[in-house]
């Protein structure tokens, strides 16, 4: 009986740490994205802001980590101090784990309305020749993920995308009718046809929301991959960029909610007059209808409305020579916002040095 009894009670220690050592992440996330939120914000004396703020946070965090954890009393045991220490560890790794996580989930939201010409400022912002010549701090290699690509390759069969697919749920919500009356280039199947399930869901709200049930849960869990493994990406890259911004193509950031919003610390909005608009879509689908081009156009949030939430705003109302000039000046707006986080010592080093030093004390006082 003394035998489980002290079986329960190493399980119990052993859960109750592996819960401080998860919410040790968990807040560690939110630290970092928060400070590297607040260290992309221009300010006259940046660097001496963000490491006087990284140097409180760093200390505050690990007199809090270390606080909470066991220590060493007159008569324990080696084992019993050996535990202490590495439960200080395990809470001190995870936690500065978080921070690098919480502080590579930043990325710049571009968005804006249907025809309005997000997809040629995502090209010329990938463009190396839209950097300012005379400038070379304004070097910045900007990494765009497409929802729309996303949103594509979601609807294809699972013999091409595998976990990625919901085609089965829509055939099943939708019916065959959704469907393509040939087969796909590289599969036995027919494919969705998205012209079909635009027309249908466009014209039945009911039904769009359906459509976005099942679609957009994949589409935010693919995007924030992908945000995550271009965020922790350290290696240098392939061209002569001297930072990485990762942009995210979302046409439907501000319908998605306070979720999206949180996530974007900055956005770009590409507004255009609404008649332009409904020229532009008309010019590039002459297969629809003034109605269905009307109905895509009202299903979104009115492109003024975003308009007044943007931090940036890019209006496509002229020439393409005025939309490339605009993108110039954007590109160099965020490289100063991007290098500001990057001036001064990074969060989980400082973690690391404050443990160290604390946990070296504790050794050598007990």
């Amino acid at each position: 009986m003394a035998g489980s009894g002290s079986t329960r009670g190493l399980y119990w220690l052993l859960t109750m740490e592996l819960v401080l050592v998860l919410s040790c992440l968990i807040v560690g996330v939110i630290v970092g994205a928060v400070i590297e939120r607040l260290c992309r914000q221009m300010h006259p004396y940046a660097r001496v802001r963000n490491i006087i703020v990284k140097l409180a946070v760093a200390y505050a965090s690990v007199t809090f980590i270390i606080g909470t954890g066991p220590s060493s009393h007159e008569g324990e045991t080696d084992e019993v101090e050996i535990w202490a220490i590495l439960s200080k560890v395990m809470r001190v790794l995870t936690f500065a784990a978080g921070t690098i996580v919480g502080a590579a989930l930043q990325p710049v939201g571009l968005t804006g309305g249907i025809a309005t010409g997000k997809s040629t400022v995502s090209k010329l912002l990938q463009d190396p020749h839209s950097n300012a010549a005379d400038d070379i701090q304004t070097k910045t290699e900007f990494i765009i993920i497409d929802l729309d690509k996303i949103a594509h390759d979601i609807l294809l069969p699972k013999e091409l995308v595998q976990n990625d697919s919901v085609y089965d749920r829509l055939v099943a919500e939708f019916g065959d009718d959704i469907l393509s009356k040939n087969e796909g280039e590289n599969c036995s199947i027919p494919t969705i046809d998205r012209r079909k399930l635009g027309d249908l869901v466009f014209a039945d709200r009911q039904k769009r929301r359906r459509l976005n049930s099942i679609t957009h849960p994949k589409i935010i869990s693919i995007m924030l991959k992908r945000i995550l493994i271009e965020g922790l990406r350290l290696s240098r890259p392939k061209s002569d960029a001297k930072l990485r911004v990762v942009c995210v193509d979302i046409p439907l950031l501000y319908e998605g909610g306070l979720k999206m919003r949180l996530l974007f610390g900055n956005v770009i909005v590409v507004a255009c007059n609404p008649k332009l608009q409904l020229e532009r879509l008309r010019l590039r689908n002459p297969d629809l209808t003034l109605e269905q081009c009307q109905q895509r156009i009202a299903s979104q949030i009115p492109i003024e409305d975003k308009v007044r939430k943007a931090h940036v705003i890019l209006r496509n109302d002229g020439s393409l020579k005025s939309l490339h000039h605009q993108v110039r000046q954007v590109k160099i707006q965020l490289s100063d916002i991007v290098a500001g986080s990057q001036r001064g010592v990074e969060l989980y080093w400082l973690i690391f040095g404050f443990a160290g030093l604390r946990i070296m004390h504790s050794i050598t006082t007990s």
